[in-house]
């Protein structure tokens, strides 16, 4: 993104982020100051103690706009903040600022055989603000001998998570409110009844199924399994087959017909288990640095095959697949079939099963050390799937040592398998606990 922003105003001044920042504000200045230089990249400000860089300023006739590059397909309430804050400190620190703009990615920008860098972007007007009272507000609770006693609140994750706010709110005991699952309308309901402890809630208060074996299972603490949970289990056919994928999310499209910022697919791990109780595990990893949709679609397509259940956890699997099809109509007739043989187990277990160790959360990360505490992911290199599609683009990169590709190939096929025997294993855990 800093390129495409430079490329986008071009004949600029880098300052180097290298540089001591005395020096670095020495460049800034004199770039700013030299009329023939139509831009500068990475200009440094600091005013009363705040320290700010701008990605962009461009010269115009008025004065200068702030011009900040961000890989988002929309702009939020907090990155109007960050870029009204950078050119709030360069006007005080003397700039004649013109404007602020952000600058991302066309959602409905779709790439063909050649990339257009213009009609990759969009440019964001940014509303200039005075910060004045907020820094001197920030400065006056700064110079207190105590912390300022303020209630934990919505005010601490908005516009973004505070940094400080597991110090202000250290992870929730054993009878918090906090842990029961998508609790937020619930956990203001309670503050308003001064309600912190399960053991508390009032019989008045409308929960749902979810929040209701949540409770019951902290209060008995003990894990709660309704009697829906074996039917919805065996409601499969064989041979079972668990399977999983991860995609990259390159923010610049890479290959044609793909946009910013899209999900890409680049392999598949499936544990197929059969009546009589044997498994089999197959896998798929594309290696190659090129559009990876069709090895990918023909591979789980001839995988398969025409029987049994096709058991998913969450429904990224089958969105995934749906735009395959609007992305390679020739599939579309294979796809819908494996998507309507799909059995997702989230809901299966969100509906009818709950464990005191999962704290409110039904991911296969926190369900799988609460069912299987002999089966994690401790010992693997990648541990999550933003970790696992950094490494992918890092493995087909062209300047990657080919050594360094080969762990990496290693290390996605580890991730992705442990991902599918999770859910085969989680779910004979609960079938024996259900009396299965």
């Amino acid at each position: 993104m800093r390129l495409a922003a430079h490329a986008r105003f071009p004949g600029g001044v880098a300052v180097p982020r290298s540089l001591p920042i005395e020096e670095r504000l020495a460049t800034t200045a004199a770039a700013l100051s030299d009329r023939d230089i139509p831009a500068v990249y990475d200009a440094l400000f600091v005013y009363a103690g705040v320290e700010v860089r701008a990605g962009v300023m461009a010269r115009t006739a008025a004065g200068f706009v702030v011009v900040e590059a961000r890989s988002l397909n929309s702009v939020g309430e907090e990155h109007e903040l960050d870029v009204a804050a950078v050119a709030w400190v360069a006007a005080q620190a003397g700039v004649k600022i013109a404007g602020a703009r952000i600058l991302h990615f066309d959602r409905d920008y779709v790439r063909g055989a050649e990339l257009d860098a213009d009609a990759l972007f969009v440019e964001w007007n940014v509303p200039l603000r005075d910060f004045s009272a907020d820094l001197s507000m920030l400065k006056a609770t700064a110079r207190e001998p105590e912390e300022p006693n303020v209630a934990v609140g919505q005010h601490c994750r908005h516009p973004r998570v505070c940094p400080w706010l597991e110090r202000c709110a250290p992870p929730a005991g054993l009878w918090s409110v906090t842990q029961l699952p998508a609790a937020g309308r619930l956990l203001h309901v309670l503050a308003e009844l001064a309600v912190d402890d399960v053991r508390g809630i009032p019989t008045s208060v409308r929960m749902n199924p979810s929040q209701q074996h949540a409770v019951w299972s902290l209060l008995n603490n003990r894990e709660y399994i309704g009697q829906a949970l074996l039917p919805a289990l065996r409601s499969v056919c064989f041979p079972i087959r668990f399977v999983d994928f991860e995609a990259a999310q390159p923010a610049v499209p890479r290959w044609p017909d793909t946009t910013p910022l899209e999900q890409i697919p680049t392999q598949w791990s499936m544990h197929v288990q059969h009546e009589g109780g044997q498994v089999e595990h197959f896998e798929f990893l594309h290696r190659e640095d090129s559009d990876p949709r069709r090895p990918f679609v023909e591979s789980l397509v001839a995988a398969v095959g025409g029987e049994g259940s096709i058991v998913v956890y969450g429904g990224s699997e089958a969105a995934t697949l749906r735009r395959l099809r609007d992305r390679l109509p020739e599939f579309g007739f294979d796809l819908d079939a494996v998507v309507t043989r799909m059995v997702d187990l989230l809901p299966i277990v969100r509906d009818h099963y709950y464990h005191p160790a999962l704290r409110g959360s039904f991911s296969m990360k926190a369900l799988l050390p609460a069912v299987c505490p002999e089966l994690n992911y401790d010992d693997l290199r990648l541990k999550g799937g933003e970790m696992a599609a950094r490494a992918w683009l890092r493995m087909v990169a062209p300047a990657t040592p080919h050594a360094e590709r080969k762990e990496l190939g290693a290390a996605l096929l580890n991730y992705c398998a442990r991902d599918t025997l999770a859910m085969l294993r989680v779910r004979e855990r609960l079938l024996a606990g259900a009396g299965g």
